[in-house]
């Protein structure tokens, strides 16, 4: 099979899920993973702004409408069954903090705020879907993305500026949680990615095969260096995430490629929820066979949220061309970098 988005999204979000639910994996490849969707999602962002929307109110106003049904009724399904799960499992003598510290019932009002809207108003903070942290730096990076799709000199200001908040942090490993995981220190990779698109031409003759190898051989560095990942190794893993990015934006790929594609959103959603439901049966040592019935269970919830919820809603989406939405001649296009979204 030939690899595009949508094998590079389904091995990423692979990577997040057993990074969480089998204590022997490497450290590093889950955090490197979640900048990875970062990137590859300003990329994507930019580039179906400026091809199919446009700087207009209707276009932004149907990028916004497009990007909600994206990502909110699958969100609505896992929340619902994470406030499910954290209500009944302690009944079983499950806690669901255990695989995630993140996973509790929210208390007060602006915790709920969040949960409901993704909106980033918290950092940290109880979830009812314990990966929505990275979600909600995303939505709301999709508030800044047309000023970051539409102006070259915004991406940079806002790549520069998010790095020198970066370095203010300290690139220690005390500062880590701050750096990988908060609004305005995420914005680089977005602009990272976003630049990548920009300057999609002009980087052509970077494009290889190669870029995928490199970024997993750097997965390894932890064996040699343990500090690696949580200090510069986060950064370097951004720059080469964008090379595999500029490496596979004009592939034609198999309709295969598209189902793991569509697959990785749900998978990155429920992975934790299913998981917890094994904690009665198979404890909490997060052992490699915890991950491997958790991971199956999980597919099967994937396939199920995928055709009973997203596909379904997905005709709901409004088509839109720029050219042919201005009312100029349809050219022959390129190959398209993808389906737009998580």
């Amino acid at each position: 099979m030939k690899i595009g988005f949508g094998t590079w999204r389904f091995f990423l979000a692979f990577l997040v899920v057993i990074s969480h639910l089998w204590a022997g994996m490497l450290d590093g490849p889950a955090a490197y993973a979640v900048w990875g969707f970062f990137v590859l999602s300003g990329y994507l962002m930019t580039y179906v702004l400026a091809e199919k929307y446009g700087p207009s109110k209707a276009g932004l106003q149907d990028f916004a409408y497009n990007r909600i049904l994206r990502i909110f009724p699958a969100y609505a399904v896992a929340a619902v069954c994470g406030w499910l799960v954290l209500r009944g499992m302690p009944h079983f003598g499950a806690n669901p903090a255990s695989l995630n510290g993140q996973f509790v019932m929210p208390t007060s009002l602006l915790d709920w705020v969040k949960n409901i809207t993704l909106l980033p108003l918290t950092d940290g903070g109880p979830l009812l879907v314990p990966v929505s942290g990275a979600l909600a730096v995303e939505v709301g990076v999709y508030v800044l993305m047309p000023l970051l799709a539409f102006g070259r000199g915004a991406a940079w200001l806002g790549l520069i500026l998010s790095l020198l908040l970066n370095w203010k942090h300290g690139i220690q490993i005390e500062s880590f949680g701050v750096r990988y995981s908060t609004f305005l220190t995420c914005i680089a990779p977005f602009a990272l990615g976003s630049l990548v698109a920009h300057y999609r031409t002009q980087l052509a003759f970077l494009k290889t095969p190669a870029s995928v190898v490199v970024w997993l051989l750097h997965g390894l560095l932890w064996l040699f260096d343990p500090h690696w990942p949580w200090m510069y190794g986060l950064y370097v893993s951004a720059l080469l995430s964008a090379w595999v990015v500029l490496s596979l934006a004009d592939c034609r790929t198999a309709r295969l490629d598209a189902w793991l594609g569509d697959l990785s959103y749900p998978l990155y959603l429920f992975h934790t929820t299913v998981a917890v439901l094994l904690l009665p049966l198979m404890g909490s040592d997060r052992s490699f066979g915890f991950f491997a019935a958790a991971f199956v269970l999980t597919m099967v919830v994937c396939y199920l949220v995928l055709v009973c919820v997203d596909r379904p809603l997905q005709q709901l989406k409004k088509r839109r061309d720029l050219r042919t939405a201005t009312g100029a001649a349809a050219p022959v296009l390129k190959p398209a970098p993808c389906r737009d979204g998580i």
